[in-house]
């Protein structure tokens, strides 16, 4: 067991090694409003591709949330319209290490929200997680 968790830590330790920074935590601020004009825009991938560099996910699991982003906002834009646009709805911080930024993407008749983590490595700022969903509600607890 504790070899499977040495290789594990090794495993996540070289995918972060090899993920790009921002410097800033106005760079990662301007790296989730690309994402969201991409999204806005109705091209998933082009979202993903401008993550890419900042992510400390494997390429393939990327790549699989992507697709499966894809679809499923497929699905969600069929039940409630094109998306129009995005807005910023809060920003926390976390100690010095920690910045959370959450978006709602407008459709014509329902917000999803996008919720990004970065996280300062002393590198710099990578985005550690991200996530979207169609729970409006969430937005009211963004704070």
């Amino acid at each position: 067991m504790k070899r499977v968790l040495i290789a594990l830590s090794a495993a996540f330790l070289s995918i972060t090694a090899f993920a790009g920074t921002l410097k800033t935590e106005e760079d990662a601020k301007r790296n989730a409003q690309e994402i969201m004009a991409q999204v806005t825009k109705g091209d998933i991938p082009a979202a993903f591709n401008v993550m890419k560099p900042y992510v400390v996910i494997p390429e393939a699991e990327l790549q699989g949330m992507a697709l499966q982003s894809k679809a499923q906002r497929d699905q969600y834009l069929g039940r409630y319209g094109k998306s129009i646009g995005y807005e910023f709805i809060a920003e926390k911080k976390a100690g010095n290490s920690l910045l959370r930024l959450i978006y709602a993407e407008k459709t014509e008749k329902h917000a999803l929200p996008w919720t990004f983590v970065y996280y300062k490595t002393p590198a710099g700022w990578v985005l550690n997680t991200f996530m979207w969903n169609d729970q409006i509600s969430l937005l009211f607890t963004a704070n």
